[in-house]
Formats: structure tokens, C-alpha cells, sequence
């Protein structure tokens, strides 16, 4: 029986490098990269992403938002608020990419440093691990303290990382980012409504 939600990980980033390397990835493991969702800043509304998610001929679905470096609620951040709040979509984790904006921040779940590791503190631009810190910083993941039931995936700047998530490497980053997404999707336990509480 198919499932009445469509699996979707959205990735915080929408720049020409980070979408060849969501591409590649996506290929890699099989998953649908709605294309029409890259851009910087985000290109659709938030309707029209639901709109393709839905008919996407495959799924988990992949989503690019990106606010260009606006802070507050920008393009991206209005397809992800979309995206989370709609019935028929289960958002399974974000893969949450590291900026050089000042703003406070999300804690995560884990993240995949610019060497693939896996590490449980965030990472900076470049993808190194930040073991001071508590929260990634990026201009795309403020709305996340609103839903604290999704795994964030820290990373750094995806298709860069000084060549190592490139994609003529294999976009070996991203695709570890989104298999992580998947993994923990699969034995995360889904809370009640009533008992959500907000990332601090």
C-alpha cells in the first residue's frame, strides 16, 4: 500500500555547486532532485514545491531552499515552512549547510564534517567540526526551532569544501549528509503534537 505522505529532505542551500552536488548525490542513491527548487534565492513559492513534491514519480523527494543571505524569513525559509506544515508531506531531515551569516543559530542532530565524518557537534562553512559550539549557523535554518521533531543534518558549504564535495569526486559530502537523513529517519520515534518542544 503507498504511503499517503511523501517522504522529502530539504537541503539549505541552492547555489549552482551545492545543486550539481545534490544532483549527483540524488543519482547516487536513487532519490528525486526537484530541480525547479534550485536556485539562490529560491525560485518557486511555497505551493508550487508542494505542488511538484506531490507529483514527483519517485520518492524520498529532494528540496533546495536558499534565502540568499537574508536574514529573517526569506524565499527559502517560506518553501521549507510550506513544506513542513503540509499534510500530505513527511519532511524526513534537513540537511542544514553552514553560513557566514550572523544570526543564532540551530542546534543539530549530527553532522558530516568536509572529511565525511560524522561528528554529534555543528560544523562551519568549511566543514570543520565545532566542538565550542552548540548550533550551526546558516541564513536558511532559523524556522527549524518551530519543529523540533526533524533531524538536522549540519554541514558545510555543500559542492565546495575546498574540492573535497565536488562533484567530479562524487559529491561524497552531500551524499553522506542525505544517506545520514535517511538512516535516522528510519529509527527516529515520531512524538505526539501536544508533547513537541522547541530546539533551544
Amino acid at each position: 500500500m503507498k504511503s499517503l505522505r511523501v517522504p522529502v529532505i530539504i537541503v539549505t542551500d541552492g547555489d549552482k555547486a551545492a545543486q550539481a552536488a545534490v544532483e549527483a548525490a540524488c543519482y547516487d542513491l536513487d532519490l528525486f532532485f526537484l530541480r525547479l527548487s534550485a536556485g539562490n534565492p529560491t525560485p518557486v513559492s511555497g505551493p508550487e514545491a508542494i505542488s511538484q513534491v506531490l507529483q514527483a514519480p519517485k520518492a524520498p523527494v529532494v528540496v533546495m531552499v536558499d534565502d540568499h543571505g537574508k536574514t529573517g524569513i526569506g524565499a527559502g525559509e517560506e518553501v521549507m515552512e510550506c513544506l513542513l506544515r503540509e499534510p500530505r508531506i513527511e519532511v524526513l531531515g534537513v540537511a542544514a549547510v553552514a553560513s557566514d551569516t550572523r544570526v543564532k543559530g540551530v542546534p543539530v542532530d549530527c553532522s558530516v564534517t568536509a572529511q565525511g565524518q560524522v561528528v554529534s557537534v555543528p560544523v562551519n562553512k568549511a566543514g570543520y567540526s565545532q566542538p565550542q559550539a552548540d548550533r550551526i549557523k546558516g541564513d536558511t535554518v532559523e524556522i527549524m526551532h518551530k519543529h523540533p521533531e526533524v533531524t538536522v543534518v549540519g554541514c558545510g558549504d555543500l559542492g565546495k569544501m575546498n574540492g573535497r564535495d565536488d562533484k567530479s569526486q562524487g559529491a561524497a559530502i552531500t551524499s553522506r549528509c542525505l544517506q545520514e537523513i535517511i538512516d535516522r529517519s528510519r529509527h527516529r520515534p515520531k512524538p505526539h503534537p501536544q508533547n513537541k518542544s522547541p530546539k533551544t
